[in-house]
């Protein structure tokens, strides 16, 4: 036999929920403005731009950064750090399902023309599968890798590149926390997407930035 809600059994709910909502709002914001203030630091630390702009994404979801560089080849550095939406009671368990994880975009843009292209991809980061992602797959040799127990998939048209990839995901302490690396001749640049965690997020930008003047 069921039980009606009485207005006020309603009230006492509506109350809880607002101030478990209201917690979650203070707690989630502090830990994603503090993401935010650790990766700028870290990305002007490592990065040592001669100028920078950024660009706040939402309210405390994340932002946006340009880097101008010293280097004649590499002209510009460009970071996205997306947060999953903390401060959001409701929304956090969607975006958990959704987004998974926190997120590091890089973008390193040259001056100079790679003569092939190059991606390392880790098996199951795009749900909608690689062809949908990757232009001209078709004339390109896709193989997949095991690096630390996880699986990579290869795309590639100059091995020699995909080698320097691979290498550059070996090399790093955790290669499950790439998502995707390339070297992208379209657009004159070098792509990471990468999880972001304080554990690993100054090893990544410092090993990445280190390939990336590589290839100046």
């Amino acid at each position: 036999m069921e039980i009606p809600l009485s207005v006020y059994d309603i009230f006492i709910i509506a109350f809880v929920l607002a101030a478990v909502a209201v917690l979650q709002f203070f707690r989630g914001r502090k830990l994603n403005l503090i993401l935010i203030e650790y990766t700028a630091r870290k990305l002007e630390e490592i990065l040592k731009p001669k100028d920078k702009e950024y660009q706040w994404i939402g309210i405390y979801v994340g932002y946006k950064a340009r880097f101008e560089t010293s280097y004649k080849s590499l002209k510009r550095i460009e970071a996205v750090i997306t947060l999953l939406p903390r401060q959001s009671l409701f929304y956090f368990p969607i975006a958990l399902l959704t987004s998974r994880f926190d997120r590091l975009y890089l973008f390193f843009r040259y001056n100079r023309i790679f003569d092939g292209e190059a991606h390392i991809i880790r098996k199951n980061y795009y749900r909608l599968g690689l062809k949908r992602v990757i232009k001209g797959i078709n004339r390109m040799k896709v193989e997949s890798i095991r690096v630390k127990g996880k699986t990579f998939h290869l795309v590639y048209n100059d091995a020699r590149l995909m080698n320097k990839l691979v290498k550059m995901v070996e090399e790093i302490s955790r290669p499950d926390m790439i998502n995707h690396l390339a070297i992208v001749p379209a657009n004159k640049s070098v792509f990471l997407a990468a999880k972001l965690s304080p554990k690993t997020f100054e090893e990544i930008l410092s090993r990445i930035y280190r390939f990336a003047r590589s290839l100046a």
